[in-house]
């Protein structure tokens, strides 16, 4: 009897000694934080690794928005170069307005206050010359037939240019059509007073004019007087000297013929100022 209650008690101490510890790790797993808890239901299987990680970039390789981002204390490139506020960028200040006209060049050879400098200005803004070169014009050289036929073709808008024909030839063949020179004429001679008044005359359709010559040197019947006269009328010319001569036969300067044409041009706006105030009234 004694052995069958020792045996009995041997085996109840063998039973309590096995379940303490499973119990033990039951009641701390009971115990555990919600927190701790969802950290091991979101560890990934064995063999698969954590979203974070599977992203991260491999070794040496720096995550996209790090590699762009500037180091500290450095601006970004956009903006570093943004203007402050209320200041234009760059290339929008340099930018003209659309009225605004590009500034005429000045060249060395045209003084401020020589009597040529208006209207040098005024024809090369207005795309009539360019002068000889991008810093002399030659006020002084003589003009050619061909200066003043080319200044003449581009005041009227370069008609019948074309690409690969140079303006000395379009001009040439447009006063040819204009009757302005014959096909044979020589254009490079110079161009003479008389024939600057006759082509700028001609251009304008040759109106009748009602001033009185009184030049001692021109025949009040020559073929040219109505050229002559339209242009002492239109005051592109008073002549020469003390106003008693015109000199017909004495070429012209390249400064000269530039101010015949801003004189005549003035002339032209003018009348028709007047002829629009006449129509309002």
């Amino acid at each position: 009897m004694k052995k069958k209650l020792l045996s009995l008690a041997l085996a109840l101490v063998l039973c309590l000694s096995l379940a303490v510890p499973a119990f033990a790790e039951e009641s701390k797993a009971d115990a555990a934080s919600p927190e701790e808890k969802k950290e091991e239901t979101q560890a990934p299987a064995e063999g698969e690794e954590k979203k974070d990680e599977a992203e991260a970039p491999a070794e040496g390789e720096e995550k996209k928005d790090e590699a762009e981002a500037p180091a500290e204390g450095e601006e970004k490139k956009d903006e570093a170069e943004a203007p402050a506020e209320g200041e234009e960028k760059k290339d929008e200040a340099k930018e003209p307005t659309e009225d605004e006209a590009p500034a005429a060049p000045k060249f060395t050879d045209v003084a401020a206050d020589s009597p040529f400098a208006k209207a040098i200005d005024w024809a090369v803004a207005e795309g009539i010359t360019t002068g000889k070169t991008e810093t002399t014009f030659g006020p002084s050289d003589t003009c050619t037939v061909s200066h003043i036929i080319t200044f003449l073709w581009r005041a009227n808008g370069k008609p019948g240019a074309a690409e690969g024909v140079s303006d000395r030839d379009a001009a040439a063949k447009w006063a040819v059509e204009q009757k302005l020179i014959g096909e044979d004429q020589d254009v490079s001679a110079p161009c003479t007073r008389v024939m600057a008044v006759g082509f700028m005359w001609g251009v304008a359709g040759k109106p009748e004019s009602k001033a009185e010559l009184s030049f001692t040197d021109v025949d009040k019947e020559a073929d040219y007087a109505g050229a002559i006269a339209w242009a002492v009328e239109n005051k592109v010319t008073s002549g020469t000297g003390d106003g008693t001569t015109f000199e017909p036969e004495k070429s012209c300067t390249r400064g000269q013929i530039v101010t015949f044409l801003y004189r005549a041009a003035q002339a032209a706006a003018a009348s028709e100022e007047n002829a629009e105030s006449g129509a309002s009234k």
